[in-house]
């Protein structure tokens, strides 16, 4: 009820809607984030709230390490295994992977803790985790999308067009060639 039938009903309303969505053009972007901050709000004070939770800080701050260090980990691993010659997958397509990949969301997440420990006092404790998990993955993205954004860049091919047929070379050596041209 909480995640399946709320789903079933969107795609049902969006193909009655779809025309009327298409001329009215809704902000969904900014109903989508004041959604997501309104479930990780209560989720917050649910947690933090509940006296029982019997969270001492430094349980916390290891909660926190070992969080990072799996998502730095399935980071690696992915890359890893996605930049393996025989995988066949181009730079944007491993940027893609490593970053989709990893990703979990506070948005389904937390609906289904709710479902499966319903009832249990201390549901709270459980959801600590996921909520250090999704701020781990928008920090560690932020702090890593310029080292790949370059890293991408420099494996990305660019065609250029030479007297026989096009070929394609890559990012720095077209730059290259337009310098020692000049």
């Amino acid at each position: 009820m909480t995640v399946v039938v709320p789903l079933i009903l969107g795609q049902v309303c969006r193909s009655y809607l779809r025309e009327f969505l298409d001329r009215k053009k809704p902000p969904f972007g900014a109903i989508s984030s004041a959604v997501l901050l309104m479930i990780i709000y209560t989720t917050f004070c649910d947690t933090f709230s509940n006296p029982n939770i019997e969270l001492d800080p430094t349980s916390l701050l290891l909660v926190v390490i070992i969080i990072f260090s799996l998502q730095i980990s399935f980071m690696l691993l992915t890359f890893a295994f996605s930049t393996r010659s025989s995988s066949g997958f181009s730079p944007a397509d491993t940027v893609a992977i490593m970053f989709c990949s990893t990703h979990k969301s506070l948005t389904l997440g937390i609906p289904m803790l709710k479902i499966v420990f319903e009832g249990y006092e201390h549901l709270s404790l459980i959801s600590v985790p996921l909520l250090i998990y999704h701020p781990a993955q928008i920090l560690l993205g932020s702090v890593l999308v310029p080292s790949i954004r370059s890293w991408m860049l420099s494996r990305q091919k660019v065609p250029t067009k030479t007297a026989s047929s096009p070929t394609l070379v890559p990012e720095h050596d077209v730059h290259e060639e337009e310098r020692n041209s000049s």
